[in-house]
């Protein structure tokens, strides 16, 4: 049954505590707020590989998709934690669950969604982002698949920034959510990531690759989607 109250205990159990001493500056893991939003913007501009999405190009275009694709997920996911050095954001993991009906923090996500739809009408590159996004609806190109009918939770999106990768930021996120998971009494969760990311993390670290499939805009990327039993 979905876990109603005391999931902000959970969460902060398993974020404020954690500290990576890899760096000669320590790495603060703690719970996401409101104003973190546009730092998470940032971090997935420079680290996803947006061809998997559209064939645009264009900088504010594709910075008003991102926008458009993270204020969704910040207003509806029920876990997201942050990682930073020096107050400057420097990885984030995003995912939910449906051991637990309450939102992660408050966010209200149309204000943003509806800028970003604004902006992105008003020119050429804009509107075949938009045209674009409304493509990704196809399950040809990101199908819920049969085998993930046993998932009860989601990694939606989790980063490190450029210039602190291989510190270990992204690893202790993963181990962060997971004991989030485990407290909440979840099973199993699912992700996607595809050819251009470090998909080699997951065929390391326990995960079953489920399926792959050829992506929509781009036929030299593959779409993966992995697995993760939580008490593995």
């Amino acid at each position: 049954m979905p876990v109603d109250s005391g999931i902000s205990g959970i969460t902060m159990a398993f974020s404020l505590a954690s500290t990576d001493r890899s760096m000669s500056r320590n790495i603060q893991y703690r719970p996401a707020t409101a104003d973190d939003f546009a730092g998470v913007v940032d971090i997935f501009m420079t680290s996803m590989n947006v061809a998997i999405f559209t064939a645009v190009t264009d900088p504010e275009a594709l910075r008003h998709m991102a926008t458009l694709f993270l204020a969704k997920d910040f207003q509806k996911a029920n876990y997201i934690q942050v990682a930073e050095v020096d107050e400057t954001l420097c990885g984030v993991l995003i995912g939910t669950t449906e051991k637990v009906s309450q939102s992660a923090l408050e966010f209200n996500a149309e204000p943003w969604v509806e800028a970003s739809e604004e902006a992105l009408k008003r020119t050429a590159a804009g509107r075949q982002v938009l045209h674009d996004l409304e493509g990704s609806s196809d399950p040809t190109l990101m199908p819920k698949s049969t085998v993930l009918s046993d998932c009860d939770s989601e990694l939606v999106f989790f980063s490190s920034a450029l210039g602190h990768r291989r510190c270990g930021i992204g690893s202790q996120l993963v181990r962060n959510f997971e004991a989030f998971l485990k407290a909440c009494g979840a099973r199993k969760y699912y992700l996607y990531s595809d050819s251009l990311c470090t998909y080699q993390f997951y065929d390391n670290n326990g995960y079953q690759r489920v399926e792959q499939k050829q992506n929509t805009f781009d036929p030299c990327i593959e779409n993966y989607t992995y697995t993760k039993k939580v008490n593995e």
